[in-house]
């Protein structure tokens, strides 16, 4: 499955951020999202109480959120960029501020919503809400998200950026959110339903022996602004 990354631009970088080497703690999970033939992994979750790595199944790209910043990690070139949760704030805002402002029709493109719903169930143990994807008008999937294991300080950086975003918002962009998103935006994708069918489910591990340090990779450079 490939990240899309739309609108909320994640990956325009203009600010240098330090941050501490945070290793995985023995209170680490990983969170395994397989295909529904129960075999092929889609990506992979590893977190702690502070950070968030999220690692596609190719393994080219990793997307790690700490306590005050998103960084996306290019393994093929060893660089990452790095933007801060108020600068990722201050771009939902003026993206905001673009579409009110904004004269041009929406009906062309994706006509895609995303509706977080009141919905609840219980998966793999975590208290997980219904997310319903609709596309013209009409239901077309249901993903399952929960914040239970979203360190503290992502989670409200992710619930101050979704209260800025009006109504409607993948809409009006004509677009919709890919996995980094909906990890940033309403928590851990669990499963994914289409006509009645999982298309993905959660696999959970113990992350104790994974040996995965939830940093960016001694060498790598900073590149953008």
């Amino acid at each position: 499955m490939i990240v899309n990354i739309v609108a909320l631009r994640f990956l325009s970088i203009a600010l240098a951020f330090c941050w501490p080497a945070t290793a995985l703690s023995q209170q680490s999970k990983v969170i395994e999202l397989v295909a529904n033939d129960g075999r092929s992994k889609i990506a992979s979750i590893h977190l702690n109480d502070q950070n968030l790595l999220f690692e596609s199944s190719d393994n080219l790209m990793s997307f790690l959120f700490t306590t005050e910043a998103f960084f996306e990690i290019n393994h093929k070139d060893k660089s990452y960029r790095v933007q801060s949760y108020d600068e990722l704030h201050a771009m939902a805002s003026r993206k905001v501020d673009e579409i009110a402002k904004s004269q041009e029709s929406t009906t062309t493109g994706p006509n895609v919503e995303f509706r977080l719903t009141e919905e609840a169930d219980t998966i793999s143990g975590l208290r997980a809400r219904k997310i319903i994807k609709i596309n013209g008008g009409k239901p077309e999937a249901e993903i399952w998200v929960s914040s239970e294991l979203v360190p503290m300080k992502l989670r409200a950086a992710g619930e101050r950026i979704r209260a800025a975003l009006p109504e409607g918002y993948w809409k009006k962009v004509q677009g919709n959110p890919g996995m980094v998103e909906i990890i940033m935006l309403y928590g851990i994708p669990l499963k994914m339903v289409v006509d009645g069918r999982d298309i993905y489910k959660v696999k959970m591990l113990d992350g104790s022996s994974s040996g995965r340090s939830l940093e960016v990779p001694s060498g790598y450079r900073k590149v953008g602004n």
